[in-house]
């Protein structure tokens, strides 16, 4: 029996469509996502409705972005070049390494040891274009509404691990305790550090040494659907 799906939710199984469709179809796009073909189906025909994670896998292997998929091509604010369609061909490519980790933009989510789930294709120029080495880029997720519009929960972000610590202002990577979370780090007087979120509702935190000083971070987001 087929599921009565919104407006909006039909608008997306619509898109997914297409664009499955011209990035080599669903089982190239299975193969490159780990997502089975069934479930592609489901997404395609309208009979289910994909999780957020999953749309950021498909995004990534299709060439598009998160936003495009969700929201339609008037909020499309990035397009990856045509070759990312056929990463084995082209080798303006790279796979970069998911992490089996979830960055939090809220209170933080815990994590154990990341480990790489499966490579997702980038585009080469893109890398240079922010000036990140393949050797330390890294995808993973973000989860949380607090750093809304920068990303949206769900996102995959985009990561240069060469940054272990917040050197200039930008969105971190941050690991407290167990926890990893995304932040947007301002520096301040004397050391000190604020951590803000992008979304008003949140309010921002200040960190004062030596709390700054022991603060661990674990990359530099770089990119999550457009250029952070």
């Amino acid at each position: 029996m087929e599921l009565i799906l919104s407006e909006e939710a039909a608008d997306l199984a619509r898109r997914l469509d297409d664009t499955i469709e011209r990035a080599g179809g669903r089982p190239t796009i299975a193969k490159r996502t780990g997502i089975p073909v069934t479930s592609l189906d489901r997404y395609c025909r309208q009979q289910s409705e994909p999780p957020a994670t999953r749309i950021g896998l498909i995004a990534q292997a299709c060439g598009v972005t998160t936003d495009y998929l969700i929201l339609g091509a008037a909020n499309r604010p990035l397009v990856m070049e045509q070759s990312i369609a056929h990463p084995d061909l082209d080798d303006d490519v790279v796979m970069i390494p998911l992490l089996d980790v979830v960055a939090s933009a809220g209170s933080g989510i815990e994590n154990g040891r990341p480990y790489e789930i499966r490579r997702l294709p980038f585009p080469r120029p893109l890398l240079q274009r922010y000036r990140l080495r393949e050797q330390y880029a890294r995808f993973l997720e973000l989860r949380g509404d607090s750093m809304l519009p920068t990303f949206r929960d769900g996102s995959i972000g985009l990561i240069d691990v060469s940054y272990t610590r917040a050197s200039d202002e930008g969105v971190y990577i941050l690991i407290v305790g167990n926890d990893v979370r995304a932040k947007r780090v301002r520096l301040g007087w004397n050391g000190a550090i604020q951590l803000i979120s992008d979304n008003p509702v949140y309010p921002d935190e200040q960190l004062a040494p030596p709390d700054a000083e022991a603060l661990r971070v674990a990359g530099k987001l770089v990119w999550a659907g457009g250029e952070i």
